[in-house]
């Protein structure tokens, strides 16, 4: 009688596969969100560098604008106010850095920075 070799997965296999696949899984929906929202922030900006009237604008309506697109894009990470908004004889700058905290699992938390800026020549 020959000796017969078992082939496959063992439970143990099994559950340590599901469980990566678990931590994967969590990962990117706690993850994905926070990005997405990112993007919105750096096309908002983006359309506020391009925008032709921006060179007329005072600080005040850069930051108004900015935070016009930030509502109608749902951001809730950051706000208007936090942008460092400088208008200079020679250029117009705009910079926001901001950190984003999310639960992740019991008391470890996932903490995400991010930081945009542009310089628009006069």
């Amino acid at each position: 009688m020959g000796s017969s070799k078992q082939k496959g997965f063992t439970m143990i296999g099994l559950i340590m596969i599901f469980s990566l696949i678990g931590i994967i899984t969590l990962s990117v929906l706690k993850i994905f969100p926070v990005y997405m929202e990112h993007l919105a922030v750096q096309t908002a900006m983006e359309s506020i560098e391009v925008d032709q009237g921006l060179k007329r604008m005072t600080v005040g309506q850069i930051r108004a604008l900015f935070e016009k697109k930030l509502d109608v894009n749902q951001v809730t990470s950051v706000k208007a106010k936090d942008a460092k908004i400088n208008r200079s004889l020679s250029d117009i700058t705009m910079k926001i850095e901001y950190e984003v905290r999310k639960d992740y699992i019991a008391n470890v938390d996932i903490v995400m920075s991010f930081s945009d800026e542009f310089e628009v020549p006069l």
